[in-house]
Order: C-alpha cells, then structure tokens, then sequence
C-alpha cells in the first residue's frame, strides 16, 4: 500500500479545533484507517505485524511492528539506490510503499557522472536528488508514523499523537542514516562498524565532484585496485593510481586529471591503505558492494529502439548482463558496457535527462 494512501485516510478524521489535532475513533473514517492498517500488516510484514496480533485484536502492537518494519525497509531499500547509483527521482509519499518499495517511477534512471544531486527528471529537484533520497525516503515515513499513530493512541488510551510519532522518528532516523554510511564503508572495503572511515568518504566524494568521475567506473576500479594490491602494506600508490585511472573507455574519469588531482588523490589512496590494514577481505566486500554493470540509459535507448525495429538481439544480452551484475563478464559484455558514456549522449534529451 502507498503511504499516501494511508496518510489521505487520516487526515480526513481530523478536524482542526483547539491547539491540536483531534480525531473521532468511533467514525466510519477511523474504521477505515484501523482496516488499512490491518491490511498493510498483512500484505507486508505478515510474520511481524498480522499473525502474532491480529485474532488477539492487539492492533497497537500489530502497527508498532508495522512502523519498525517499514523503517527497515525504507532505510534499506533507499542506502542500496544510493550504493548502486540510482536515483528514483520522484520519491513522495505516493510513490512510496508501506512494505519499503516505490513505484510509478518513470523517471528513474542510473547516474554515470557523480552529482549528488543527481536526478534523471528536470522536474526533481533538489529534494529528491541522489544524496537526499535517504532525507527523502525519512520524510515519507514520517508521514507514514503520523498517519498510524493515531490508531495506537486510540487503542492505548494515549491522546499525545505527536509525543508518539515522535518517539518512532527518534528511533527511526539512526537507522536511515547509519545504513547509508554503512554502505560508503563497504564500498571502500570496510566493515560495517569502521566508523573512522566515514571521514575518507568525506575526502573522496570532494574529489570526484572536482575530477568529472563515473560512479560505477570509479567503485569498481577501486575494487580492482583492492583485489591487485592485496598485501595493504604495499606502498606502491603510484601503482595502484594507474590501476584506478585504466585506459580508454574504461577509465572513470571524463577529463584527464592534473598533476595537482593526481597528488590528490594519491594522498587518498595512502590513508585509505592504511585504514584497511587489519580488514580481512576487503576486496571481495567491495566487488560485492559495487557493481560492474548497471543499465544505464544509453544502453537501453539503443536496445529498446532496435527491438521496435524487430532486432532484439541487444535487448536479450542486456537481460543476460543484468542477471550477473557483480560478474566481470565476459570479454565482449566488457567490451560493449564497461565504460563511460558515449559523447553523443551526455546532453541527449531522453536519455540523459528527462523533462
């Protein structure tokens, strides 16, 4: 169920008399929201938030469950659009999904060159580019935790809704924010508790909004550099700088870097070697945090339009390259989808942007 839908049922029943908000539990409208309720415990989190409560009539408890799963869910679903470089780009409460999943999103799309604002749609904005979709995804759910509290208030006796729903968000707004920086941890190597590493983020994505970098380029040469120099007491940064840059279309970077970029990120190499001594498989931990392959734009364009020309041989090597994203494929998927984007379509409309 969209949580606009629930957050539409709730707000009908209230009326705006006196300081607060006040709602009737004993009208057709309260009923319905206690249905909706129901219904999304049983759809969702059946394990959770329906079976346990539901023959026992214990809804407070059933949409207690609900609310700490949808926060899971959320947080989960929103840190792994940001891991793998996709950005919904309209993510409201109407397109959010009480079970932590989005929908209608038609302008979505992969990002190639870095921008944390990010957005395929000319129309997203800031608050719904890449880096705030986690802000974007808390704001949906407590829009979802206002609209339900009201149904454990009822059931508990406890008329303080807003003292409720601010109990959830102050649970809740940790766990969105610590899964996305587990995710910057584990893309560079670390487990999820090395928190001194959140600093080394804070350096690198400075240096790639400077230096013009593909997002799943950079991840995944990062990685090749982690998997080649395994012994994270070697010292050859030089090295291991040329193995993140690589050749052709296969390099991350869409200008050649200057020397000054280059001792930039050499100094950044060298502390990130040195926080990963002591992590064991940390190679491995990034191939598995950062795809080789995503479906990026171009790609489709050229498959799609090849299909309505009755060619759909494209289409089903895409099919077939999407089932093993984290694979290194083989040497013509490399070959054909390992690389940068095509100078035809950086400020192609339809495919790098969409109004």
């Amino acid at each position: 169920r969209r949580v606009e839908e629930l957050a539409t049922t709730s707000k009908v029943m209230f009326s705006n008399k006196g300081s607060k908000p006040k709602y009737d539990s004993t009208t057709r409208q309260f009923a319905e929201l206690e249905e909706l309720v129901w219904h999304a415990c049983y759809r969702e989190f059946r394990d959770d938030a329906y079976t346990p409560f539901h023959e026992k009539g214990d809804i407070s408890s059933a949409a207690t469950a609900l609310l700490e799963q949808s926060a899971d869910r959320l947080s989960d679903m929103v840190a792994n659009w940001v891991r793998v470089g996709f950005a919904q780009g309209n993510f409201n409460a109407d397109n959010c999904l009480v079970g932590g999943h989005t929908m209608d999103y038609g302008p979505f799309g992969f990002m190639e060159e870095y921008n944390p604002l990010f957005a395929k749609w000319t129309g997203s904005g800031k608050h719904f580019g890449f880096m705030n979709q986690p802000t974007a995804a808390f704001v949906n759910y407590q829009v979802l935790v206002e609209s339900v509290v009201p149904v454990i208030a009822a059931a508990t006796g406890d008329d303080d809704t807003e003292g409720l729903a601010h109990k959830f968000l102050l649970k809740a707004k940790p766990l969105f924010e610590d899964k996305v920086d587990q995710v910057f941890r584990n893309k560079m190597g670390f487990s999820d508790e090395m928190e001194v590493a959140d600093d080394l983020w804070q350096t690198l994505q400075t240096l790639m909004q400077l230096t013009r970098v593909d997002w799943t380029l950079f991840w995944r040469q990062l990685t090749m550099v982690a998997a080649k120099y395994d012994d994270y007491e070697d010292d050859n940064f030089e090295g291991m700088l040329e193995v993140l840059i690589a050749d052709g279309n296969q390099s991350p970077f869409y200008d050649p870097l200057t020397k000054e970029q280059r001792e930039q990120y050499l100094e950044w190499i060298k502390r990130w070697r040195s926080l990963l001594i002591g992590e064991d498989g940390a190679a491995e931990r990034m191939r598995m945090a950062n795809p080789k392959y995503v479906l990026r734009e171009w790609m489709l364009v050229s498959a799609y339009n090849n299909a309505a020309n009755g060619e759909e041989g494209e289409l089903h090597d895409l099919f077939a390259l999407i089932q093993k994203p984290y694979d290194e494929g083989t040497p013509d998927q490399e070959a054909k989808y390992y690389r940068r984007t095509p100078a035809e379509f950086h400020l192609a409309g339809g495919t790098a942007f969409m109004s």
